[in-house]
């Protein structure tokens, strides 16, 4: 044996036990590891959703500089024509 369980293993603890307590464990067993799989999932999502945030942050810091001289500029260009 390998390690790992085998179909004789799985027989033999239906026998002992009985088929709903295995299914029970068994659902037990999937839904911690899914449960597992979705919190690296999300990690990850989450890591680049702040990339992506920080990403926009600085455009539109970036473009609120740009308007800014836009609207001085133009304040400017309205002044000296009166």
């Amino acid at each position: 044996m390998k390690g790992g369980i085998t179909m004789s293993d799985i027989v033999q603890i239906i026998s002992a036990v009985g088929f709903p307590i295995v299914a029970a464990i068994g659902c037990a067993f999937f839904v911690k590891w899914q449960y597992e799989l979705n919190a690296r999932i999300n990690e990850d999502m989450r890591k680049e959703h702040k990339e992506e945030v920080a990403n926009m942050t600085k455009a539109i810091n970036n473009n609120t500089i740009v308007l800014q001289k836009l609207i001085d500029k133009l304040e400017g260009d309205r002044n000296d024509k009166d």
